[in-house]
């Protein structure tokens, strides 16, 4: 049996693709729980305080410090969430084989790698808590939930450009 190769790319899924769709909603919600649970722990002599992403994020902005501010919610928050929408989008009802498909699919495939800069940043702030005297940091599973939730949304948005033909 022919797919067809005009409209949503789950019309010429075949195998594993076919659970693409799926995959992206499960990324979806794992990217969301991540940013909402706690991400790490910040332990000094007597205190100890948790902090999910997006407060982390946001701390930057009562700080005054706009620029991080403004890297940290692109990478962190923006760039994942508009990733997962457009596959799921592209996945859904978007016509892949229109003249705007093939590149978003390439861009995003692309700049899927800059969402792990927030692994990294987080990796850093553990790093700069646990060099302080009397204080440490440990990683938390909104980390973890968020770190996995971008590698699948990264696997995934790959195969739909492939899927593409990208």
């Amino acid at each position: 049996m022919r797919t067809s190769l005009s409209g949503p790319l789950s019309k010429r899924a075949t195998g594993l693709n076919r659970w693409l769709g799926l995959i992206l909603l499960v990324a979806l919600v794992a990217l969301v729980t991540g940013l909402l649970l706690p991400a790490i722990t910040i332990r000094s002599m007597f205190l100890a305080r948790e902090f999910s992403l997006v407060e982390s994020v946001f701390a930057f902005l009562g700080e005054g410090d706009w620029f991080l501010f403004a890297i940290t919610f692109l990478f962190s928050i923006a760039f994942p969430v508009v990733k997962i929408v457009t596959g799921l989008l592209l996945w859904f009802f978007l016509d892949a084989t229109g003249s705007y498909a093939r590149p978003v699919l390439g861009w995003l495939a692309m700049l899927s790698k800059w969402s792990m800069l927030d692994v990294f940043i987080i990796a850093l702030i553990v790093l700069v808590a646990d060099g302080r005297l009397l204080s440490s940091a440990d990683i938390q599973i909104g980390a973890i939930v968020f770190s996995g939730a971008v590698l699948v949304s990264t696997w995934a948005t790959k195969r739909l450009s492939e899927l593409a033909g990208n």
